[in-house]
């Protein structure tokens, strides 16, 4: 039986207010996490540490959220008990697959629950009342599954918790969360904030870059690398000169579509000694062929599965560094490692999102840094991923290359689209795809103008998502 709580009118506060349930020797522990959990966030998170002794990924971190000239962290006990208005945001801060929050991933299972199962008593009665606001934070991760936002939906109804924002970086989840409520017969529960941390993170590091300034460390015990972003004077210096590379395509980490489209480009002689990087065990064991959602055609399947043999046969490629392609504990290769010259050795970027089957609209940073390197893109990805990047008021290069793959929302059907692009591609002179190249180069300068202007103005972005949640 749920309490029956007088819900207090939302006012607008003057400074944002986000309330953690425990804070030792001055540290605002993260909420949703067990009492044995602490030890590894204070004095500072430990993520190996937690990851060798518990045996599994954190569900939750101190993130980016905590930007203290726009906001106040504080102890939910210092919240009186006759307050009865708006005071601020009960923060979930989520780390990793917001499975491990959720407790839907089988490897926590004894381990660790759901972050609602962590609530403290006072905490769960202010969200109740509305005094606070539930904020499930993923800005810096990946999408939420449909799962997942059913799982929210369900725990705030059980807790009988009033308001909830979820932020994260994916356009369609709130499309997918309604439709699922309509379809259900459902009351929406939960309100969402798009915040693409992607395009401000990724702008801002190769806007420092430019200026002398290395804003990630991720990489310093490799001593052969040295974080690089490219001017406007250095893509300039280089109109008369034929690159090495026709494409550049980075694929670490082995998923279907990054699979089918690394089978394409060996078919169609787009690999081998190109700008294409895979390794086929990454995550262990060497991928299997498992590419027939995408290419459901049996004979095109047997003909790319030859193809697959001759990648398995290679093992690798890579063409940065060496140390890029190894899954290092700690070391997020989407930041930090930033190297201009494989993008001043090709013309195209043949960019391998995320995901490409599920029904998510994650655009992570692998979208936007080809526009900090001045190259246009074939995006392999979810649909209609090119119309929200231009949104933000950057060009895509339809005319150049056929984007109508962007409304296709098939999976077949689109990397069917895409895999047209690549042959098409694949049949150009080296000084075809040069002229081709040039030719958008006014589109490539306002892209890497724009995306220069994102990075400059980061703290802005951030600042408007503080006065949206007011």
């Amino acid at each position: 039986m749920f309490i029956t709580y007088q819900i207090p009118k939302r006012r607008k506060l003057g400074m944002l207010n986000f309330y953690y349930d425990r804070v030792v020797d001055g540290v605002y522990i993260p909420n949703g996490i067990p009492e044995n959990f602490v030890k590894y966030y204070s004095p500072n998170f430990n993520d190996v540490s937690f990851r060798n002794e518990v045996g599994v990924e954190p569900a939750v971190y101190p993130t980016d959220m905590r930007m203290v000239e726009y906001c106040s962290l504080k102890s939910v006990d210092t919240i009186k008990g006759d307050v009865d208005t708006f005071s601020g945001y009960y923060l979930i801060e989520g780390f990793g697959s917001a499975q491990n929050a959720m407790g839907v991933n089988p490897e926590t299972k004894g381990r660790y629950e759901s972050v609602f199962n962590y609530i403290e008593e006072k905490s769960l009665k202010l969200l109740q009342s509305g005094v606070l606001t539930l904020g499930i934070c993923y800005l810096q991760e990946s999408f939420i599954t449909d799962s997942i936002i059913h799982s929210i939906h369900d725990n705030t109804e059980r807790l009988n918790i009033q308001n909830s924002i979820v932020i994260v970086n994916d356009f369609l989840v709130e499309k997918r969360y309604n439709d699922w409520c309509k379809e259900n017969g459902y009351k929406p529960r939960i309100k969402t904030i798009v915040f693409c941390h992607s395009l401000y993170e990724k702008s801002n590091e190769m806007y420092e870059l430019l200026n002398n300034h290395q804003t990630y460390h991720m990489a310093a015990d490799y001593k052969e690398h040295t974080s690089s972003a490219m001017s406007l004077q250095e893509f300039e210096s280089t109109k008369s000169i034929l690159r090495k590379n026709t494409i550049l395509s980075m694929n670490r980490r082995q998923r279907e579509h990054r699979l089918a489209t690394l089978c394409v480009l060996s078919k169609y002689n787009l690999l081998k000694g190109n700008g294409v990087s895979y390794q086929l065990t990454f995550d262990g064991p060497t991928t299997p062929y498992y590419v027939n959602s995408l290419i459901p055609d049996n004979k095109k399947y047997r003909d790319y599965f030859t193809h697959y043999k001759k990648l398995k046969k290679m093992k690798y490629q890579w063409v940065d560094y060496p140390i890029a392609m190894e899954a290092k504990d700690g070391v997020h290769h989407g930041y930090g490692w930033e190297n201009k010259q494989p993008y001043l050795d090709s013309y195209l970027n043949i960019t391998t999102e995320t995901d490409f089957v599920n029904p998510t609209g994650y655009a992570s940073e692998k979208v936007w840094k080809p526009f900090g390197f001045f190259q246009p893109v074939l995006l392999v990805g979810s649909s209609n991923t090119l119309e929200f990047v231009k949104s933000f008021g950057f060009k895509t290069f339809d005319g150049f290359i056929d984007e109508s793959y962007d409304k296709e929302t098939d999976n077949a059907k689109r990397f069917e689209l895409i895999e047209k692009e690549i042959i098409k591609f694949s049949k150009m002179s080296k000084q075809e795809v040069h002229d081709w190249y040039w030719s958008m180069e006014d589109i490539l300068i306002h892209n890497f103008n724009l995306f220069m202007e994102y990075g400059k103005n980061r703290q802005q972005n951030y600042k408007n998502l503080f006065e949206e949640l007011k």
